[in-house]
């Protein structure tokens, strides 16, 4: 079960959960949902100060540049892809001009970019509703394709990532707490002498996370949510230059603890009617943008020499945003492209608004609606 991996485990147990305790109505989900929703923002909310507190800056920055050309390249290929389906589709999904818009929006910034893309272009509501749950669903699949199969696939066509510590030896007594994705490593949360240094980091990042809600509140309310992860991610940014933050052995742990709870919790938000009142062209749909992009996005990293590792934090960045990255970066046991993830996720957020519309009116021109 290790070798399966602590992350997609939790995904696991969450879609079981989902699936027999709404199948034998033992669960009422519904009644769940606000607390459901409320422990996945939270525990998220406090888990990315945690992360980033572990994490070297100075090499983080460093490497940003690659991680930026790839993620360009992985927005670029979500907006072509997402084009060019809707001619194939355009017959058996209604609205299709709406529809490519405002996935283009959720796989190259996020949730947040769906809705603001349906607000711009005058979406249905229906259709924006229905979109919502397709996208828990694909989405979910494909991080769980990219946990489970995503590096040692994208490694047949792409090169290995390649660590720039200085000296291999001395890399690995810096980074041992953190490169340890066993469940055993998470037993250094239970150590006697880590337990004031966890308090330390918690403390610390719900000062974060009260401080970026109270300062993200005076921004427009459109924009809150979008403004609350940057502000959260850029304290948790100049947190790891505070040497007792940076230093504390349980932080990365700590914060991937919540990343788990943050998993099995949205796992089990599954809305099981789907796999009963599916709609299949719009799931289709939904598949060749995600399949295609990745593909295509594989292709031109290839053409550019982009490592594999990049290439998943890159298309994670596009299709999941800025939550999933430390999950990602955690599977690859690559804790050198999580502070890149993060930046290019964030800028996800920015240019998927202009990419949907861009994309939204296009479709509307050229294949109609």
């Amino acid at each position: 079960m290790d070798r399966v991996g602590v992350v997609v485990l939790a995904f696991g147990l969450g879609f079981l959960i989902a699936i027999f305790g709404g199948y034998f109505e033992v669960i009422d989900f519904e009644a769940l949902r606000p607390m459901q929703t409320s422990i996945s923002e939270v525990s998220v909310a406090l888990a990315l100060p945690m992360i980033v507190f572990s994490t070297s800056l100075r090499k983080a920055l460093k490497d940003a540049k690659g991680a930026l050309f790839a993620m360009f390249l992985a927005m670029g290929s979500v907006a072509l892809i997402s084009f060019l389906a809707s001619f194939v589709f355009a017959d058996q999904v209604a609205q299709i001009w709406q529809v490519s818009g405002m996935a283009v929006g959720a796989y190259t910034g996020g949730g947040v970019n769906l809705g603001a893309v349906k607000t711009a272009i005058g979406g249905d509501e229906s259709i924006f509703l229905t979109m919502i749950t397709y996208d828990i669903v694909f989405s979910a699949l494909f991080m769980m394709v990219v946990l489970a199969f995503g590096q040692k696939a994208a490694g047949l066509v792409l090169r290995t990532y390649v660590f720039k510590e200085a000296g291999e030896v001395e890399a690995k007594s810096e980074m041992d707490h953190l490169a340890n994705e066993s469940a055993h490593g998470y037993s250094v949360l239970t150590e006697r002498e880590s337990i004031v240094g966890s308090l330390i980091v918690f403390l610390s990042a719900a000062v974060c996370v009260g401080a970026s809600v109270a300062l993200a509140s005076l921004a427009p309310e459109s924009m809150s949510s979008v403004v609350t992860i940057i502000l959260i991610t850029t304290f948790g940014i100049l947190g790891s230059f505070l040497p007792f933050l940076h230093n504390t052995r349980s932080s990365f742990h700590l914060g991937m603890y919540l990343i788990l709870i943050f998993c099995l919790t949205s796992a089990t938000m599954l809305d099981t009617a789907i796999f009963t009142n599916m709609d299949w062209w719009l799931g289709a749909y939904f598949i060749s943008i995600l399949a295609g992009s990745m593909m295509l996005l594989a292709a031109l990293c290839r053409l550019f020499d982009v490592d594999r590792d990049t290439y998943l934090i890159a298309s994670g960045a596009s299709i999941m945003s800025v939550p999933f990255i430390p999950v990602i970066a955690g599977a690859l046991k690559n804790r050198e492209i999580l502070i890149p993830g993060i930046a290019i996720a964030i800028i996800g957020y920015a240019v998927g608004n202009y990419l949907g519309i861009l994309v939204a009116t296009l479709t509307q021109t050229y294949v109609g609606g």
